[in-house]
């Protein structure tokens, strides 16, 4: 014969071990985000227009406006790998624009906190190193 008498007592029992089980799921994984929500990063790649091949170890300026970066006023500089991109991290939420060494090409965008972004610069028109 089945007794349905202890039906309440194994709600209370079923509802204590999901509360208990969402707790510690709360507990262990709140903290699993590592990516900085303040800063974004950028990722520039330059690429040769009429080869369609990227340039690799070129220099790549950042600035905070055209006038900066016209004035070689950079935040920052970075080499581009084989793959002809330079990887620039820890960027506060700003408008950035960029240049090259060897180009006279160049490219602005906006960097956005907790946002990888990524730009494209078609390069075709070579110049003398910037002094």
């Amino acid at each position: 014969m089945v007794s349905f008498h202890n039906i309440p007592d194994m709600r209370k029992g079923f509802f204590i071990v999901l509360s208990a089980l969402t707790f510690s799921w709360l507990i262990l994984f709140s903290g699993c985000n590592s990516k900085n929500a303040t800063t974004g990063t950028l990722t520039i790649q330059i690429v040769d227009y009429v080869t369609n091949a990227p340039v690799s170890n070129e220099l790549v300026y950042l600035a905070t406006s055209y006038k900066n970066l016209k004035n070689h006023v950079w935040i920052n500089s970075l080499y581009t790998d084989a793959n002809g991109k330079a990887f620039f991290h820890d960027l506060t939420p700003i408008v950035t624009y960029y240049d090259t060494e060897h180009w006279e090409n160049y490219g602005a965008g906006q960097i956005y906190a907790g946002i990888d972004e990524t730009a494209i610069l078609y390069v075709n028109t070579p110049v003398g190193p910037k002094k």
